[in-house]
């Protein structure tokens, strides 16, 4: 019998759970993992408590007992991908994700590479969902999870050297969201993502934004007006908290912080990657000064994207304490995977900013600093 999660049973909050989500919510996520792991015992079901398992085993520092059951996860899954059916699909895609998962917690040791077990997420979920469908509930959940990833995927292999063509038709698969495009809810907070599917959206687009310095269309007419159009959305774009939940307690000024420290940080990435704009640009230099001002109001946030993209436009050591006070603290809190990488990545990038007499083009400092690893990193 495949060992779940020692905590979950007697604790209201799961160490495993944050491994899966870094939401303040993360239970919620974690919860419908757990539901669906035990739904029956099919193969859908035996490959997803599998994969908790191993997660579990890989919290408690038992390595051989967490890969076990990695490949008993692995064996499942195959078997039932090849006997699957409709009904099966979202609990495929679980099972995907939480081997996903497992492989970003062993970026430098795994002979595997996550974005395997990704694929084969945005595979299922291609063939199960359609465009401008709206989803809810347990699906959503579901959608939105795997969504989140694929941006996060998609930012980590524009910027990875040595792409390959499987790893850029993986980047540039049809997106799959919970939310039609202009329902009002994609501008709510959603706790797994820590921002807004409207915010997600637009960072996906501002990614695709992104030229190589030779590409013949970088700064074009037409890529500079669609350049214009992502900044101005995401400077007015609004994101709001769930009516549901008080907003005057901790948690939700929390939330709130963190989903503006995205937005600032898409604007940033969109203006000096794909727009161009030098670190001393009008437009870039009160960005960064109201991202370093939020970082005051945090104790830690883990979110390793946002932390990256404002870290390396640090101006000032000053910058860079604030910078790596709420590291310190994130890191406390989720020692494990894409937070303890990026902890790792920022040192790295301000060594390589300090070792140049002129500011480096950040293009290339983005290309150096992930391309380091020995697979694309991971920053969800």
């Amino acid at each position: 019998m495949a060992r779940l999660d020692p905590f979950l049973a007697s604790h209201t909050f799961s160490p495993v759970a944050r491994l899966v989500s870094s939401s303040q919510s993360c239970d919620e996520l974690y919860g419908l993992l757990v539901r669906m792991s035990f739904q029956d015992d099919s193969l859908p079901s035996l490959a997803s408590r599998y994969a908790i398992s191993a997660l579990s085993y890989q919290h408690l520092a038992m390595d051989k007992t967490a890969v076990m059951h990695q490949t008993r996860a692995i064996r499942a899954l195959q078997s039932a991908i090849e006997t699957a059916v409709p009904s099966e699909c979202m609990q495929l895609m679980a099972a995907s994700m939480l081997l996903n998962i497992y492989e970003t917690l062993n970026f430098d040791t795994s002979d595997l590479s996550w974005s395997i077990f990704f694929c084969g997420t945005k595979r299922i979920a291609n063939y199960v969902t359609k465009t401008d469908d709206t989803y809810f509930g347990d699906e959503a959940l579901i959608i939105d999870w795997v969504f989140y990833h694929d941006v996060m995927y998609k930012f980590s292999i524009r910027h990875w050297i040595e792409k390959n063509k499987d790893q850029i038709m993986l980047a540039s698969q049809r997106k799959v969201l919970s939310k039609a495009v202009f329902s009002p809810e994609r501008q709510t907070i959603v706790p797994i993502l820590g921002c807004s599917l409207e915010l997600l959206d637009l960072l996906c687009q501002a990614i695709d934004a992104v030229y190589e310095p030779g590409d013949p269309d970088y700064q074009s007419e037409a890529h500079l007006k669609l350049v214009r159009s992502l900044e101005i959305r995401l400077k007015y774009l609004q994101q709001r908290q769930s009516t549901v939940a008080p907003l005057d307690g901790p948690e939700m000024r929390q939330e709130a912080i963190v989903a503006e420290l995205y937005r600032l940080a898409a604007i940033i990435y969109l203006l000096r990657m794909a727009k161009g704009e030098p670190d001393n640009s009008k437009s870039v230099i009160p960005l960064v000064d109201q991202a370093y001002e939020l970082l005051d109001q945090l104790v830690y946030c883990e979110r390793p994207w946002p932390l990256f993209i404002i870290a390396l436009e640090a101006r000032s050591e000053e910058h860079r304490m604030r910078m790596l006070r709420v590291l310190e603290k994130s890191l406390e809190r989720r020692p494990l995977g894409p937070m303890r990488l990026v902890n790792k990545m920022i040192p790295d990038a301000w060594t390589q900013q300090d070792l140049r007499e002129s500011s480096i083009d950040p293009f290339t400092l983005y290309g150096m600093i992930i391309s380091r690893h020995r697979v694309p990193p991971c920053f969800t």
